[in-house]
């Protein structure tokens, strides 16, 4: 059984932790890439991941050997810059939140929700990208 726990860190940033088994990182090869970004962790969950995985995570685990703990957030904010390198979230829509997707070019920010009974995901869109037109006067 994989569980999975995102809760707030310094400055009202997303955490994302997960507690596996060595045996399921061998039945599950696409997890290796998020734990190597990732870092090892004591406690409960062994592992800290960049929250960017979560959703491949959740989307392509079964069902059945997947659980998410009771005591986990279960929506945050997301956006990624232009070229989908830097990859930014918050559970609210703060001014240093803001400021930074400003300063990205305003790209779409998306409201990321968790069900916790069918581990669903939902990806919707929470603030559209800005797009200005200027009219030419001649």
């Amino acid at each position: 059984m994989i569980k999975i726990k995102i809760q707030k860190g310094k400055n009202d940033n997303p955490i994302f932790k997960i507690n596996i088994k060595d045996k399921e990182i061998d039945k599950y090869k696409f997890l290796k890439r998020a734990l190597i970004e990732g870092r090892s962790i004591k406690g409960n969950f062994n592992y800290e991941i960049p929250l960017r995985y979560l959703v491949p995570i959740v989307n392509n685990l079964d069902k059945d050997s997947l659980s998410i703990d009771r005591y986990s957030k279960l929506e945050f904010l997301e956006f990624y810059d232009e070229y989908e390198e830097k990859y930014y979230a918050s559970f609210t829509a703060t001014p240093r939140f803001m400021k930074l997707w400003r300063m990205e070019k305003c790209p779409n920010i998306f409201k990321i929700k968790i069900d916790p009974k069918t581990l669903n995901l939902t990806k919707e869109i929470a603030f559209r990208k800005v797009q200005i037109e200027f009219d030419s006067i001649i």
